[in-house]
């Protein structure tokens, strides 16, 4: 049975999932109690998207051999795949539980739990991974990373360290250093862990930036690899962590905006940095196009399980902006983009080019204070804008109407960042 379930398996991998089916309900007749039927029909339902089927057959898998943590771990994957993270977490528990030494057990824990953001989970998985590979560098690195997010960065140096202690000049271990002693106040100690590891990787540009800001400066963008692996990791929880517990209320704020001037919705939009679609869903989809851009894969698979947009781009907005003939939209939206970016003098006349006259560009940033220039760096490495450096990029790509409305943008350490939604009208 052991070589039909294999072939059963191949011919699934192989995009055979009408022949899958049928093998495997003629194997599942002779021992419909064999728990490795449930993961190859868990298996089968993955291939054809039918989660609710593939934890079905998983939940059974369990019935049968609840002992197995074979068969948790793979229930624990396919919750966190729905994004169901309480069920996800519980599932791996068990099956750590089962098997508290088993590194691939607990790699798994260490995952799911990052993916929810339960990173105090993540770091007593990491820890019993640790006590059974003390020097292993992925785990010491992947434990320093966690206490960084738990923000413990005073527990982290000392495993940088021991990174470096094994191998000198690692680039990785020096970047990871230079943002924990960043953190910890020590700007001089950091510039040296930076300056030694671009020495190691010349022209790297998330080192570039990590050092620029370290001296104080204020690079003019954020380099694209940081925005995405921020989001790729955050889009699996962005909706319910950013709405529901930062408060993030831009989007809804501007697709009001949008609902007051064009009532039927018949309008045609492009909104950059889509995200996860929270735009496209408070506007409730248009009577037009709704195309969506993001940087992140994963945020732009959230953003199509919405069934809202026209289309969806992964590709760097400016990019899109080039390409796109002018007067296309009606609409350019940009929520809480900026704040990645910095200079965007090439992005704002990029962006009126491609609205349509009497069209707007709608789109957030943090505040800044004049006297700090057009845009500055701030500790968290987002990017505040002055309104006079606004009104000035608007007015000069030949905007007379630019309008600004005061925001809490998000809660930051229970702290609301101040910011503001500026319109710009093409005319």
């Amino acid at each position: 049975m052991q070589a039909e379930l294999l072939a059963i398996e191949a011919r699934i991998r192989a995009g055979d999932s009408a022949g899958a089916a049928a093998a495997l309900e003629q194997v599942r007749a002779q021992a419909p109690g064999d728990v490795r039927i449930c993961l190859v029909q868990a298996a089968l339902a993955r291939a054809v998207n039918d989660a609710r089927r593939e934890i079905v057959a998983l939940e059974r898998g369990i019935e049968l051999t609840p002992n197995w943590p074979v068969v948790h771990l793979e229930l624990s994957k396919a919750f966190a795949r729905e994004r169901k993270f309480e069920e996800a977490l519980a599932a791996i528990a068990k099956a750590v539980e089962l098997a508290p030494r088993d590194l691939a057990v607990l790699e798994t824990a260490v995952a799911v739990a990052n993916q929810a953001g339960a990173y105090a989970v993540a770091e007593r998985h990491l820890r019993a991974a640790s006590a059974l590979r003390p020097e292993n560098p992925a785990i010491l690195r992947s434990l320093a990373a966690c206490l960084g997010k738990l923000r413990r960065f005073a527990e982290a140096e000392p495993l940088h360290r021991r990174l470096l202690a094994a191998k000198a000049d690692n680039p990785g271990a020096l970047a990871g250093l230079g943002e924990c002693l960043m953190e910890l106040g020590r700007k001089e100690e950091a510039i040296a862990c930076f300056e030694r590891a671009l020495r190691q990787l010349p022209g790297n540009a998330m080192l570039e930036f990590n050092l620029a800001h370290a001296r104080g400066e204020t690079p003019p963008t954020q380099p694209n690899e940081i925005t995405q692996a921020l989001f790729d990791e955050y889009s699996g929880r962005f909706d319910k962590h950013l709405v529901g517990t930062l408060k993030y209320r831009v989007p809804r704020r501007v697709a009001e905006m949008v609902r007051e001037r064009h009532p039927d919705m018949r309008t045609d939009v492009l909104d950059l940095g889509c995200g996860t679609g929270l735009t496209g869903v408070y506007l409730g989809g248009v009577n037009g196009a709704l195309v969506g851009v993001d940087l992140s894969a994963g945020m732009i698979e959230r953003a199509r399980q919405h069934g809202i947009y026209t289309e969806l781009r992964h590709e760097d907005l400016r990019d899109v902006l080039k390409r796109t003939p002018g007067g296309s939209f009606d609409y350019v939206i940009a929520n809480d983009v900026f704040i990645y970016v910095g200079a965007i003098s090439d992005i704002v006349p990029a962006a009126l080019n491609v609205l349509r006259r009497g069209g707007r560009l709608i789109f957030s940033c943090e505040t800044a204070a004049d006297e700090e220039g057009d845009f500055v760096l701030r500790p968290s490495k987002r990017y505040a804008h002055s309104r006079a450096y606004i009104e000035r990029l608007c007015r000069d790509a030949g905007c007379t109407r630019v309008a600004f409305e005061n925001i809490d943008l998000r809660q930051e350490n229970q702290v609301a960042i101040s910011g503001f939604i500026a319109v710009a009208e093409h005319v």
